[in-house]
C-alpha cells in the first residue's frame, strides 16, 4: 500500500542487472511509461544516465541520498529530481530501491530568486549614479548659499530642480518594477506585491 500510495516515484532494481523490476504509479506518470514497458529495462535509460560500468552505486560505490539527478522521460525531457537510493533485501535476494521526487519547482524557484537580484542589482546601479550626481548638485548648492553667490529665489530654483530630477528617478525606477512584475510571470506574488504596492 505504501508503495503504491507514496507520494514518490520508486523503482525497484536488480544490482546485478540494472534492470528495472517493479515501479509505483508516481515512477510511471513521471517517466510518463506504464509499468508493463519499464520492467525489464535498465535504469540507466530513466532515472541515471550513466554509462554502462559507471554506476555510482553497484561500479562506483558511492551513496546516494538526496542527491540531485536528472531523470529522462518517455519524451526524452531531462527532468530534474533529488534521488535517494537504498539497498534492500527481499526473499532472499538483493534489489536496489531508487526514490525520487520532481523538484523542477525549487529549481525555477532558485532560477527566479536569481534573475530578481540580477535585477534589483541591475535597478541598483542605473539610479546610483543620477543620486550621486543629484548629491554633489545639492553639495555645491550648499556651497553658493554658504558663500552667498545665490539670493532666496537662486536657492529656491535649484533646490527645485533637483527636485523635479529625484522625482524622475523615483519615477523611472517604479515604472521599471512594475513592468517587470507584470509582465514576468516568474516573479513571485511576494515580490510582485513589494514592486507594485498593491
Amino acid at each position: 500500500m505504501v508503495f503504491e500510495k507514496i507520494q514518490t516515484g520508486i523503482l525497484i532494481v536488480d544490482p546485478e542487472t540494472h534492470m528495472i523490476m517493479d515501479a509505483n504509479p508516481i515512477a510511471e506518470s513521471m517517466i510518463g511509461l506504464p509499468k508493463g514497458k519499464l520492467v525489464g529495462h535498465v535504469c540507466h535509460d530513466f532515472v541515471c544516465p550513466a554509462h554502462c560500468g559507471q554506476c555510482p552505486i553497484t561500479d562506483l560505490h558511492k551513496s546516494i541520498e538526496n542527491t540531485e539527478r536528472l531523470l529522462i522521460n518517455a519524451k526524452g525531457e531531462k527532468v530534474p529530481i533529488l534521488k535517494t537510493v537504498a539497498k534492500a533485501s527481499m526473499n532472499g535476494k538483493d534489489y536496489l530501491v531508487e526514490s525520487f521526487i520532481d523538484i523542477r519547482d525549487q529549481k525555477r524557484a532558485e532560477d527566479r530568486k536569481i534573475a530578481l537580484i540580477a535585477y534589483m542589482g541591475e535597478s541598483v546601479m542605473r539610479v546610483n549614479k543620477p543620486l550621486e550626481i543629484t548629491k554633489n548638485n545639492l553639495q555645491d548648492i550648499a556651497a553658493h548659499v554658504t558663500s552667498g553667490e545665490y539670493d532666496a529665489e537662486d536657492i529656491r530654483m535649484q533646490i527645485q530642480i533637483q527636485a523635479n530630477n529625484i522625482d524622475k528617478m523615483s519615477g523611472n525606477l517604479r515604472e521599471l518594477l512594475e513592468k517587470v512584475s507584470k509582465e514576468q510571470e516568474e516573479i513571485p506574488e511576494e515580490f510582485r506585491q513589494f514592486f507594485t504596492g498593491k
